[in-house]
C-alpha cells in the first residue's frame, strides 16, 4: 500500500486510488483541507468506515440458504433476458442498503445457458452512467454486439446483446458483470443504440493499431490526461452474477448426475453510515482493505442443509470487485471437477481454494457420516505487503442433519471434455507482459502503458488463429495481481519458475508479487482457435484495471 498523500486529483472526478484509501482513515489534523475536486470541496475530515459489525446492524444471520434467483431461460435454445440497470434500494439479508442492481437484488440472477443455444440479452441502462456487460469466461465471439467490452450503453439508452453459444462450450460455472471503461461513452464511433434501434455496432475509434512489442517500456503517463474505468463502482454497487453453461453434473459417473446443485456467489458490501454501498467519487471511496460484510447470495452467514454422506455439486464465484476469499470448510475437502468453467483432465481435491476477483471453482461437498455442523470460511489472507490484508471470516454453515443417504463412488481422473494438454504444442510467438504499478499504488501498467478505452495493444503485432503463444507475465509489484483473459482460456505452465502440471485451463491465475527484487512470474499458453477480434487481458482486481492494468491483443486470421 502506498504512504503517500497528495492533494491532486485524479481526472474523472476521483481521488486517486490509494490516496482513497489514506484519507479515509485519517482525522480532521492531516486530511487535505481545503483542496477542491470537480468544483467541490472536499471535506476536512474523511469519515472513519464503519466497523464490520456496525454495518451488519439490521441484518439477520442464520437464515436457510438460497440460491440466486435465476432469470427466465425456460427456453433452451433461443433465450431472451432483460437486464434493467438502476439505482436500487435492496434488501440485503433484513437490511435496506443503497446500491444498483439488473433485477432489484444486490446478487442478479443466474444465466442458464445450454451449448449450442442463441442467447439475447437486453442491457437498458437507468444509471446516470454508461454501463455495458461482459460475460466472464464465455467462449463466443469478441466483436459486434456479442462480449465486446468496447461496447459502451450511455445513460437512457439501451443495447442488444446477441450471443452464439458454440456447440461445443464447456459446460461450467462463469458470470457476468458490467465492464465500463469509463462513465460516459466516447462520442466517435461509440456504440450507443436506443429502443428504436439497438443493434447498433462498431469498433470504436482509435480502438485499434500498433502498441509496445514488449518488455517493461516507460513508466511516462499517457499523451491525454488519464481517465478511470467505472468497474468497480459499478460491481461493487451489485452488478455481476453468475451465468451457469449446461450441467456439469452430467459429465460425471451416472449415481452422481443428479445430485443436488448450489450455486454460492461471493459478494462483498461496504456500507456507509447512510445506508448506501460505498462508491468513488470526489469525497467518498471505496477501500478493499476497509471493514465490509461479506455475504454469500446476498445472505448473511446462511445455513445450507444436507443429509449425512449425501454429496452435492457446489458452483463456487467470486462475483466481487477486489477481495480475495481463501475458501476453507472446516474438516473437509473440496473435490474440484471444473475450474474457472472448464472440466478439470485430473480430478483433485484440496482443503482450501483460493478466489481472487472473478475466479470460480465447481466442487463436489460431501457430508460427515454422522450428524453435525462446519462452517465454510474466507481464511486470513494477505495479498502482498503493498496490497490488502483480510481476516477469518465465517460465511455460511453447514448443517448435516435428517437421515443417513448411501454414500456415493469418489471421482477421480479426467472429466469428459476437458481441453487437451497444450505442452506439447508448437509455439508459434513468445511474448513478455510486465505488470507494474506506481510508488503510491494509484496508477496501474501493462509493459509501461496505462491503458485507456482510445489505447491500441500493447504488442505491435497480432495473434493468428490456428496459433499456440506462450505468454510470460511478470509482476514487479509487492501485490498479487489476477491475471485474466477474455474470450479463451489458457494453460498454467509455471509459477516462479516451478513446472506445473497438466490438470486445466483457466481464465484467471494470480500472478505472485515481487519478492527480495525477483518480480513473480507465470507462463501461460494459449490456443487461438476461431474468433478472430480483440482479446483483452487485465488485473481482475477491479480498481487496477479501472486504473490503468488491461490491454489487449489483436487477433487475426
Amino acid at each position: 500500500m502506498g504512504r503517500q498523500v497528495t492533494c491532486a486529483a485524479a481526472p474523472g472526478g476521483r481521488l486517486p486510488r490509494r490516496t482513497r484509501r489514506l484519507v479515509q482513515a485519517l482525522t480532521a489534523a492531516t486530511v487535505l483541507a481545503g483542496a477542491v475536486f470537480g468544483g467541490q470541496a472536499l471535506a476536512s475530515s474523511a469519515p472513519k468506515p464503519p466497523s464490520t459489525a456496525d454495518q451488519e446492524k439490521g441484518m439477520v444471520a442464520g437464515r436457510p440458504f438460497r440460491d440466486p434467483a435465476d432469470a427466465d431461460t425456460s427456453a433452451t435454445r433461443r433465450i431472451t433476458i432483460t437486464l434493467d440497470a438502476h439505482r436500487t434500494r435492496f434488501d440485503l439479508a433484513g437490511r435496506k442498503v443503497w446500491g444498483e442492481s439488473y433485477d432489484g437484488r444486490f446478487v442478479a440472477p443466474t444465466i442458464r445457458v445450454a451449448p449450442g443455444s442463441a442467447v439475447t440479452i437486453r442491457l437498458v441502462n437507468h444509471l446516470t452512467v454508461a454501463t455495458n456487460l461482459h460475460f466472464h469466461g464465455l467462449h463466443v465471439a469478441p466483436t459486434g454486439v456479442s462480449d465486446d467490452p468496447f461496447l459502451c450503453v450511455a445513460p437512457g439508452k439501451s443495447l442488444t446483446y446477441r450471443l452464439a453459444i458454440p456447440k461445443n462450450h464447456p459446460q461450467g460455472t462463469f458470470w457476468y458483470h458490467s465492464h465500463a471503461m469509463g462513465t460516459t461513452c466516447p462520442k466517435p464511433g461509440a456504440m450507443v443504440a436506443d429502443d428504436m434501434d439497438d443493434d447498433m455496432s462498431g469498433p470504436m475509434s482509435g480502438a485499434t493499431g500498433g502498441g509496445m512489442a514488449g518488455g517493461m517500456g516507460s513508466m511516462s503517463a499517457s499523451p491525454t490526461a488519464f481517465v478511470p474505468g467505472d468497474v468497480e463502482n459499478q460491481i461493487s454497487a451489485g452488478l455481476s452474477g453468475a451465468l451457469v453453461v449446461g450441467d456439469d453434473r452430467t459429465l460425471l459417473p451416472s449415481k452422481l448426475r443428479h445430485i443436488t446443485a448450489h450455486t454460492l456467489v461471493f459478494k462483498d458490501a461496504q456500507i456507509d453510515a447512510g445506508g448506501s454501498i460505498v462508491q468513488n467519487t470526489g469525497s467518498t471511496s471505496i477501500d478493499s482493505g476497509a471493514p465490509t460484510v461479506r455475504l454469500v447470495n446476498g445472505q448473511l452467514r446462511p445455513v445450507l442443509s444436507m443429509r449425512p454422506n449425501e454429496t452435492q455439486l457446489w458452483r463456487l464465484t467470486n462475483a466481487g470487485a477486489d477481495i480475495f476469499y481463501q475458501l476453507q470448510l472446516d474438516g473437509y475437502r473440496f473435490t474440484v471437477i471444473g475450474e474457472d468453467g472448464t472440466p478439470v483432465a485430473a480430478v483433485r481435491t484440496a482443503s482450501s481454494l483460493l478466489l481472487p476477483p472473478g475466479k470460480r471453482y465447481d466442487v463436489l461437498v460431501t457430508a460427515g457420516p454422522r450428524p453435525g455442523g462446519a462452517w465454510l470460511r474466507t481464511l486470513a489472507y494477505s495479498n502482498g505487503p503493498q496490497g490488502d490484508t483480510y481476516p477469518n471470516t465465517r460465511l455460511l454453515r453447514l448443517n448435516v442433519q435428517g437421515a443417513k443417504t448411501a454414500r456415493l463412488p469418489a471421482v477421480s481422473g479426467r472429466v469428459p471434455t476437458a481441453a487437451p494438454d497444450l505442452s506439447g504444442a508448437r509455439i508459434v510467438q513468445r511474448r513478455k507482459l510486465v505488470l507494474s504499478e506506481s510508488a503510491d499504488g494509484n496508477s496501474f501498467f501493462i509493459n509501461g502503458k496505462q491503458f485507456m478505452m482510445s489505447d491500441g495493444s500493447v504488442f505491435a503485432t497480432p495473434a493468428r488463429l490456428g496459433t499456440v503463444e506462450e505468454w510470460t507475465v511478470y509482476n514487479t509489484s509487492g501485490e498479487i495481481h489476477p491475471f485474466h483473459l477474455h474470450t479463451s482460456d489458457f494453460q498454467v505452465m509455471s509459477v516462479n519458475g516451478v513446472a506445473q502440471p497438466y490438470t486445466n485451463r483457466q481464465d484467471i491465475i494470480p500472478v505472485p508479487f515481487e519478492r527480495n527484487g525477483r518480480p513473480g512470474q507465470v507462463v501461460i499458453r494459449i490456443a487461438f482457435d476461431d474468433f478472430p477480434g480483440r482479446y483483452m487481458f487485465h488485473c481482475h482486481i477491479a480498481a487496477h484495471e479501472d486504473n490503468g492494468m488491461m490491454s489487449f491483443i489483436d487477433v487475426v486470421r
